[in-house]
Order: structure tokens, then sequence, then C-alpha cells
């Protein structure tokens, strides 16, 4: 017995679709999900906002990715003053969070030592820098890199945290 006339054509039509919407779903679990790249910055800034009499500004320092809202590992962020603010430090840290924020008092001048990790899965980015908090005619960041010996001025200061060799 022979099969029907355009059987063949009505079977194939039937079983492509079927195995796209199978391959659909099977991919992602053979291949495993696609994660985006995290790329950490450090941004540091100044609120007008009263610390106590003595202190009439807050310096604000965040870690927060500049793309998207992974959850971190961990992120931390340590500042230790230098000059005559040498015994003072401030520190904050998280796990599994999208951001860290630490706010400090600052006043006409400032200097410190500012550490900024981030680690995701095994992946650890690092920031380490001198910025000396200056007020002249509004706040500007001198900043000096860790490693580098000149500085550089900056009125908003913002960087990509520099992934560690495994």
């Amino acid at each position: 017995m022979a099969a029907p006339v355009g059987a063949l054509q009505h079977a194939v039509l039937v079983a492509v679709p079927l195995a796209l919407v199978v391959l659909i779903f099977v991919t992602p679990g053979l291949i495993g999900h696609p994660q985006s790249p995290a790329i950490p910055i450090l941004s540091v800034g100044v609120a007008k906002q009263p610390w106590n009499a003595t202190y009439n500004e807050t310096a604000v320092l965040y870690v927060r990715d500049a793309l998207s809202n992974p959850l971190y590992d961990y992120l931390a962020i340590n500042v230790t003053g230098l000059g005559n603010y040498s015994g003072t430090s401030w520190a904050t840290s998280g796990t599994r969070v999208p951001f860290v924020l630490l706010k400090f008092p600052v006043n006409a001048t400032r200097i410190a030592n500012v550490t900024a990790v981030a680690i995701e899965g095994r992946a650890v980015y690092q920031y380490n820098a001198t910025i000396e908090f200056r007020f002249d005619q509004g706040w500007v960041f001198r900043v000096t890199p860790g490693g580098d010996l000149s500085y550089r001025d900056y009125p908003v200061f913002s960087v990509t945290m520099r992934r560690e060799a495994p």
C-alpha cells in the first residue's frame, strides 16, 4: 500500500517546527547561560551635607557596575587618612550586593589612601589611589593612582576598576 499523496510533506511541516521548539528549550541547558561581563567602577564625590559642626561636607565613595546591577560576591571600600588625618579610617563592605557606599567627613583639604575591591566569581577587580580632596572655588579631586608618582585633578572622579591577573 502506498502512502497518500503529500503525506511526506505534511509530516515535514509538522516535524520541523516541533524540532525547533525542542531546540530552543534544550540549547541553553547544553551551553549554559551567558553572563554579562562585570565592569565595576569607583566613583568619588562630595555632598553638600554637613557631617557635624566641624566638617561641613560629606565625601561619598561608591562601587557599582557600569552596565547593569549584578550581585557581586564581595564589594569593599577602605579609606585611610594621611597627613593631618593619619590614624583615621573608614571602611564598608558587602556580600552578594549590587553596590557599596561609603561616607565620611571632609573639609577644605583631606588626603586619603583609597582601596576598592570587587569580586565576582573568580574575577577580582581592584583600584588603589591617593586622593586629595581640595576646595578651591569648588571641589577638586587630586588623584594619584597606585604605583604612579604624578597626579591629575578632576572636578568629578570615576574610574573603571582593573581586573587582577588570576
